[in-house]
C-alpha cells in the first residue's frame, strides 16, 4: 500500500470484458449483472468495453445503454482483446477492472475497492467459486505481501487505478486464443510488470468481499491446457521475485513440485500432467523455452 499522501477520489470505474463465440449467453448475463450492481452505487459513473471476437462479426445482442461500448474484433486472443479494450477505456475512466463473462463482481465489492484506490494503486479480493450470489461480508482491508497476489494470477478479482496501467499491457503472444503452447500466464505477467513497476510490497485485499466467479465444468480440461504455462512462470518468480518475495516464491515452488511428484503416482494421465508440469517449472527456472516471453517488468505492449 501506499505509505505517502492520500490519492484522489475515483467516480468512473471501467469493466473491460472479453467474450469470443460460444460465449454469448454468458456475456450477456455478465454485462447484465455488472448494469444490475452498478445500479446500487449512484455515486459511479461507469463504461463496459465489450470486446467480442467472432468470426462474422456478428455479436450478441446487448443491453441498449450509452454505458456500453461495444468493439467487434477478429479472432485475435484473449490478451489482443483486452489491450484493445483498455486502449478503448484508458483517458475515459479513473479505475479499470478485467472481468472474464464468467466473473460476478457484486455492489459490495465494487464499492470497497473503489474506496480503498484512494490510498493505492490497486487493491484485490478472494475469488468465491459460486452459482448464487454471496451475502454477508466485510469491508475490512488486510494488506498482503504482492508476490501473493501475483501468483494468484486472478486479475479478475482486482480493481486497479488506470494511471497504475499507463503504458502497460497484456502479452499478446501467450494465452487463450493464441498459437502459443503458454496457454496461461498472461494475467499474473500483467500484475507482475504492475507491481516490479510501482514497487509494491503489500497490496491491499478484501477478505470479506469475494469476488464471485460461476463453476466451470472444463477445469479439468483446463488444468491440462494451462499447466506448460503454469509451470514455466513458478520457475520464472524464483528468478524475477518481486520485492522481498524470493522466500515466498520458493515457498509455492515447493508446493508445486510436490504436487506434480504425486501427480506421477496417478496412472497415465496423471504421470503425463506431472511430467509437464515438472519439465516447464525447470524450464522456467532456466529461461530456455523461445516460445514464453521472458518475465520482466517494465512496458510491454502486443510484442514479447
Amino acid at each position: 500500500m501506499s505509505s505517502g499522501p492520500q490519492m484522489s477520489a475515483l467516480t468512473r470505474v471501467g469493466f473491460i470484458v472479453p467474450a469470443v463465440e460460444g460465449e454469448g449467453d454468458l456475456l450477456v448475463d455478465c454485462v447484465g449483472n455488472l448494469l444490475t450492481e452498478l445500479s446500487l452505487l449512484a455515486h459511479l459513473s461507469a463504461l463496459i468495453v465489450v470486446c467480442w471476437q467472432s468470426a462474422d462479426g456478428v455479436a450478441p445482442v446487448l443491453p441498449d445503454d450509452p454505458r456500453i461500448r461495444l468493439l467487434t474484433l477478429d479472432r485475435i486472443g484473449a490478451s489482443a482483446a483486452r489491450n484493445r479494450g483498455l486502449d478503448a477505456a484508458l483517458g475515459l475512466v479513473d479505475a479499470v477492472m478485467f472481468t472474464d463473462v464468467s466473473v460476478r463482481p457484486d455492489a459490495a465489492f465494487l464499492a470497497a475497492a473503489v474506496s480503498a484506490l484512494r490510498d493505492a494503486p490497486m487493491v484485490s479480493a478472494p475469488v468465491c467459486f459460486a452459482s448464487e450470489p454471496v451475502t454477508g461480508g466485510s469491508d475490512q482491508l488486510h494488506p498482503v505481501r504482492a508476490g501473493f497476489v501475483v501468483f494468484r494470477g486472478f486479475i479478475w478479482s482486482s480493481l486497479f487505478r488506470a494511471d497504475a496501467l499507463t503504458g502497460l499491457r497484456f502479452d499478446e503472444t501467450i494465452g487463450p486464443g493464441t498459437t502459443s503452447p503458454h496457454q496461461s500466464g498472461e494475467d499474473a505477467r500483467l500484475l507482475h510488470r504492475i507491481v516490479t513497476r510501482l514497487g509494491l510490497t503489500r497490496i491491499p485485499y478484501l477478505p470479506g468481499r469475494p469476488v464471485r466467479r460461476l463453476p466451470r465444468p472444463d477445469l479439468a480440461a483446463k488444468e491440462w491446457r494451462y499447466a506448460l504455462g503454469q509451470g514455466y512462470l513458478v520457475g520464472q518468480y524464483l528468478r524475477y521475485p518481486t520485492s522481498d518475495d524470493r522466500p515466498y516464491f520458493l515457498f509455492r515452488a515447493v508446493l508445486f513440485l510436490g504436487r506434480s511428484v504425486l501427480l506421477l503416482l496417478r496412472g497415465r494421465d496423471g504421470r503425463a500432467l506431472g511430467c509437464r508440469r515438472i519439465g516447464a517449472f525447470l524450464s522456467g527456472l532456466g529461461g530456455r523455452d523461445s516460445t514464453a516471453p521472458v518475465l520482466r517488468p517494465g512496458p510491454v505492449g502486443g510484442g514479447r
